[in-house]
């Protein structure tokens, strides 16, 4: 065999050799793509940015919305809708306390639990006090539990002053027995009779009794009051939280009507006309008292 041939065969081979381990060894280098992952479908659902303390009402800044996968949302869970916020998504008061990142749930909410709503429902510092009403004392049953009232107590009263007859007088023509005045202005109502929300059918209940949330100190207001005389409830309307200071006198049964008033100025002129003797008549006008001679 010519030995150029056998030369050129060998080379041959050789290089058909090394081009095959190039080829193994870049395709060793090589590593399969993963197949792809679908992405699991996502939702928002709300969370705490802070720890909240049982009995907290929630506010803004308290809650959040956090990604979360769909298929793992769980029961209970305030799930984000269209584009409403996280503080109109979830309000109340809290039934527990709650971590910083934990999910907010609707069962957390005081109104969402069982147990005693009334006093799950109080402020620090506020007690529950109920009183007796009637369709008249509580506006026909139109107050409900959430309403604002105002108290107002009618009571007896008697004014007697045997050492100064002027004063005793004077004393009637301004009370006989009855005065009125407003006690307590803008209290919450929350319950009426055993009911701690407003009933579905929105039907008017008359209650027997309707419990307030006061302070301490109108705790006892309310107490006493109610052995004083009788205690009647005005509805404020909605947003109507503004107290009103009182600029006018106590309201009595006699300064309520003008008869009285007018018996005795007609007397006064009898006396003028007659001539009788000059004598100091205190008079009160409903502001101030005034000392006049009367002939």
């Amino acid at each position: 065999m010519n030995k150029n041939l056998v030369i050129v065969l060998a080379g041959a081979v050789i290089i058909a050799v090394l081009v095959a381990l190039l080829v193994q060894f870049s395709l060793r280098g090589k590593k399969a793509a993963p197949p792809p992952v679908a992405k699991a479908p996502q939702a928002e659902i709300l969370i705490a940015t802070k720890a909240l303390p049982l009995g907290h009402t929630l506010a803004a800044g308290d809650a959040r919305w956090q990604k979360w996968p769909a298929d793992s949302i769980f029961p209970g869970a305030v799930k984000r809708t269209k584009n409403i916020t996280a503080e109109k998504a979830l309000e109340g008061r809290l039934a527990r306390a709650v971590a910083q990142g934990e999910p907010l749930t609707k069962s957390a909410l005081l109104s969402n639990t069982k147990g005693n709503v009334v006093a799950a429902s109080l402020e620090p510092g506020q007690r529950a006090v109920s009183i007796a009403v009637s369709a008249t004392t509580m506006v026909s049953g139109f107050i409900t539990p959430g309403d604002y009232v105002d108290v107002v107590l009618t009571y007896k009263e008697s004014m007697k002053n045997n050492d100064d007859p002027d004063a005793e007088a004077f004393a009637a023509l301004n009370l006989k027995k009855l005065a009125v005045e407003t006690i307590l202005q803008n209290v919450k109502v929350l319950a009426v009779d055993q009911l701690t929300r407003s009933p579905k059918d929105n039907k008017v209940k008359v209650g027997r009794t309707v419990t307030l949330a006061v302070d301490l100190q109108r705790a006892e207001m309310l107490a006493l009051a109610g052995q004083v005389g009788t205690l009647s409830l005005m509805l404020r309307g909605v947003g109507d939280d503004e107290n009103v200071e009182r600029a006018w006198p106590i309201i009595s049964d006699a300064r309520i009507t003008n008869a009285d008033d007018e018996i005795h100025k007609q007397y006064l002129e009898y006396r003028k006309e007659n001539g009788t003797e000059s004598r100091t008549i205190k008079i009160f006008n409903g502001e101030t008292l005034e000392s006049v001679s009367a002939q």
